[in-house]
């Protein structure tokens, strides 16, 4: 998977160029002996370190080539020596790390975004896609409920619990939060808002009865069903969002 633009400022469009013809002109000009600029990254906890490289492994590896730098993380030390030495950071480190002009390139969650360009002076120039389709990857909000409980559609859970991740998530707070009202869902008026800590710990407290139910984006909930964590039939869906575009770089 590959990185596509989708956001065209004039300095993002010229960040965007700049990654993109960076493999033609290296393979025109190479150059042998001169030192890499270092370039500071990072991740957010979205996935452990293992699952980003396997997603961005390749992605790293062909951007460190093309632009000709060299990917560190906060400590100096090279990304390419060992797949442990990347860093994976909570939200609040990300934003600190990159107004500080410590860090120079970091993906941000969607709903992390905005605020990393207001306060961070942070500029998202693309998300993962597919090069051979030019379509971005996408998720979705998903409103979930177990599939034994007597919750059937969104106003059923009317004067519930509903998990919401972190106040700065996309699908885990802000999202439900513009969406829900519509589907006769007011957060912290007729339903107690629960904030779970990420939306794994949504997921399962709902499995476990901690609350009734979880916003929650389905791409984590698909990846803990793939690892076996838990059983997608064990929960309904009883109402989903229209497709948001998945992390951004910033």
């Amino acid at each position: 998977m590959k990185p596509i633009s989708v956001f065209q400022t004039p300095r993002t469009a010229v960040m965007a160029l700049l990654i993109g013809t960076a493999c033609v002109m290296a393979a025109a000009q190479p150059e042998r002996g001169v030192p890499l600029v270092p370039l500071a990254i990072a991740f957010p906890k979205t996935y452990n370190r293992l699952e980003t490289m396997h997603l961005y492994g390749h992605y790293m590896q062909t951007l460190a080539q093309c632009a000709k730098v060299k990917l560190v993380n906060l400590r100096g030390e090279p990304i390419a020596d060992r797949f442990d030495a990347v860093d994976i950071l909570p939200e609040s480190e990300l934003l600190r790390h990159m107004k500080d002009g410590k860090l120079q390139l970091a993906q941000f969650t969607t709903g992390l975004v905005p605020v990393a360009a207001d306060r961070s002076d942070g500029e998202p120039f693309a998300v993962r896609g597919h090069s051979t389709t030019g379509q971005y990857d996408v998720y979705e909000l998903r409103l979930i409920v177990r599939a034994d409980s007597r919750f059937k559609k969104p106003l059923d859970l009317v004067g519930s619990k509903i998990a919401h991740s972190t106040e700065k998530s996309n699908s885990g707070n802000l999202a439900p939060r513009a969406y829900f009202p519509t589907i006769g869902l007011l957060p912290d008026t007729n339903y107690k808002v629960m904030y779970s800590g990420g939306h794994e710990r949504s997921i399962v407290g709902t499995q476990f009865g901690f609350w009734d139910a979880a916003a929650v984006a389905s791409d984590q909930f698909e990846r803990m069903a793939r690892k076996k964590e838990i059983r997608a039939d064990d929960f309904r869906v009883i109402w989903k969002s229209e497709p948001f575009p998945v992390e951004s770089w910033v």
